[in-house]
């Protein structure tokens, strides 16, 4: 599976996050669009395929934009409406839905019971008191999650508009890069045999990723030898970060819990590619609906960015238009409990759309994935 990078979510939405655009807010944009007097809007037919939106016009389709998505355009980015297509899920992933979905619940914590692998709730009703953390589980366990990838090299790569001559350039303090990852999910498969489980999963894994080798690290004690993420299948259990000192010869503990600290809130661009929030660690709460435009079919690699010497540019991407939940994310981590997020989940392939990031009401960062979409091994469609 080479060449499924994380360039491609990574850039655009650090590029929106340095432009500094960050305006007090207590609710996201769409969702406030409910709270006020109706606004003035494109007609339907505006939207046809065909059009580009780009610095000129970005005012007229704010409603349909992403906060990260509108300060990207305004300094280059165009997008191009395509036709919104179905992306149909891996015949693995159906069949494990149709199998298992019916036995799955909540307890009074509201975890995650009998899930085995699939979807875990298939249908939610947006009058369900539990749909906020259904959805929650439905992104955690969606259906472009890959059961194992490799990629060499990989790489995190951050840009901001603080280039060569006023243009696009690398922002070194944000980017991460090995010579090679490898992600093994023990726990949830539904393309690739041994399914649904690995059979040596004693210690109740649910995945593990590992960086061979650091070529760039700029999270202090972190920058030598392999790093090594743990997630656990167990609710309780939080994730681990391990750091293999080459000199000693010997795993050091770094990090215990997901990214959610002042320290990595960049770390959103790789850990929401395929290793998403760990449900259990955050308290949700369902805003309502959006209809966003959203690029699920990217063509460049790293899309949306294409260099031009001293520095970069911004291209055109096709986008589409998507129904996605609002989802608030509020932290319950000790120590991070200030910290809350607005998502937005694409309501057909549970995969994240926009988010928005908060410390108490202060927005401090806004981001937005180029997806690319490619058949998977089963048949249906793998997005990354």
């Amino acid at each position: 599976m080479k060449g499924l990078g994380y360039s491609a979510p990574t850039f655009l939405a650090l590029l929106a996050a340095a432009l500094g655009c960050f305006p007090r807010l207590t609710v996201p944009y769409a969702y406030a669009q409910t709270l006020r007097a109706p606004q003035p809007s494109p007609s339907p037919l505006s939207l046809a395929p065909g059009i580009v939106i780009d610095a000129n016009n970005v005012e007229v389709y704010a409603r349909y934009l992403p906060a990260a998505a509108q300060s990207a355009v305004r300094h280059g980015l165009k997008i191009h409406v395509v036709p919104t297509k179905r992306l149909d899920w891996s015949a693995g992933f159906t069949q494990a839905t149709e199998k298992y979905s019916s036995q799955v619940g909540l307890d009074k914590n509201d975890y995650i019971t009998n899930y085995v692998a699939g979807a875990p709730f298939p249908t939610v009703s947006l009058t369900d008191p539990k749909a906020a953390v259904k959805i929650a589980y439905n992104w955690h366990m969606g259906p472009f999650m890959p059961d194992d990838f490799s990629l060499e090299p990989w790489g995190s790569f951050a840009y901001s508009d603080a280039g060569a001559g006023g243009g696009i350039g690398p922002e070194d303090d944000y980017t991460f890069s090995c010579d090679r990852l490898d992600f093994l999910r023990f726990a949830h498969r539904t393309e690739l045999d041994p399914r649904p489980e690995l059979s040596n999963n004693s210690e109740g894994f649910e995945w593990k990723a590992r960086c061979h080798q650091w070529t760039q690290n700029p999270m202090e004690g972190i920058g030598e030898g392999a790093g090594i993420w743990l997630r656990f299948t167990d609710p309780r259990r939080p994730d681990e970060y391990y750091n293999l000192e080459p000199t000693a010869r010997r795993l050091r503990r770094e990090v215990s819990g997901d990214a959610t600290d002042e320290n990595c809130r960049s770390c959103h661009q790789p850990y929401w590619a395929y290793a998403l929030p760990k449900t259990e660690e955050f308290t949700y709460r369902l805003l309502g609906t959006a209809s966003l435009l959203a690029c699920l079919t990217s063509t460049g690699e790293p899309a949306g960015l294409a260099s031009k010497d001293p520095s970069f540019t911004l291209t055109e991407e096709p986008f589409e238009l998507r129904t996605a939940y609002i989802i608030e994310m509020t932290c319950n981590i000790p120590g991070y409990t200030n910290l809350r997020t607005i998502v937005y989940i694409d309501s057909e392939a549970y995969v994240w759309l926009a988010a928005e990031f908060f410390n108490q009401n202060e927005r401090t960062e806004i981001a937005f994935p180029l997806w690319h979409s490619h058949p998977s091994p089963s048949g249906g469609i793998f997005s990354t």
